[in-house]
């Protein structure tokens, strides 16, 4: 298990300095970032659906921006999902890549799955689904390539995912906040931004806890 969390050390360190201190380092983790802007439209149609709503069509630019077109469901909930969201997909990923070795390679078909299924489905543009199909390629591929190292695949892109997250608290977020603060008005717009940081650091605090403790127990 030491391996383990050296693996996620070793991951958020590096994806820390090429993000902010690598010059261009930005380009090396773009695919990072577009897959987590995935996991954040993914969040606000996941909670679309749940809620009762509609999907109509999922967007990520090539610059890391992205939308989710939906309509009906729980307003404010959908607007959650997004950034608390894509930390729960996130954290699944980590968890699954951390306690479920068996069950990281049926995960990995079922992501490459909804990429496919967001591609097409959810078409929104060619970039879009372009995009999301050579992810899919990739993840297929590796998955083929190295069965033993799907796992840490799991582990690299929960634990990038998370930090990119929380990096990006008080800028990623700010329409989906500023439209959940308009809903519900009972707090100022930074200080739910504090709120939903600290909902994603407490889910990953315990994911991380709940982990590690069981492999000492094993």
């Amino acid at each position: 298990m030491k391996s383990k969390l050296l693996l996620i050390i070793l991951t958020a360190i590096l994806y820390w300095v090429f993000q902010n201190y690598v010059p261009y380092g930005a380009y090396i983790t773009l695919p990072v970032n577009l897959f987590v802007t995935f996991l954040h439209e993914l969040g606000h149609a996941f909670f679309a659906l749940v809620t009762g709503g509609s999907v109509h069509e999922v967007m990520i630019q090539s610059n890391g921006a992205g939308y989710a077109v939906t309509s009906g469901g729980i307003r404010p909930l959908i607007l959650m999902g997004g950034y608390i969201g894509s930390a729960l997909f996130g954290n699944l990923l980590l968890h699954i890549g951390l306690n479920k070795p068996k069950t990281s390679i049926i995960t990995l078909y079922v992501i490459i799955a909804i990429l496919l299924f967001t591609a097409i489905w959810w078409f929104s543009s060619i970039f879009t689904s372009v995009l999301l199909i050579v992810f899919s390629t990739l993840a297929f591929w590796l998955s083929k390539k190295s069965k033993a190292n799907v796992s840490n695949l799991l582990i690299i892109l929960g634990t990038a995912s998370i930090i990119y997250i929380i990096m990006d608290y008080n800028t990623g977020p700010a329409s989906d906040l500023a439209k959940f603060t308009e809903i519900i008005p009972l707090l100022p717009q930074a200080i739910w931004a504090i709120i939903w940081l600290a909902i994603v650091v407490y889910i990953t605090w315990k994911n991380l806890q709940y982990s590690f403790r069981l492999k000492s127990k094993v």
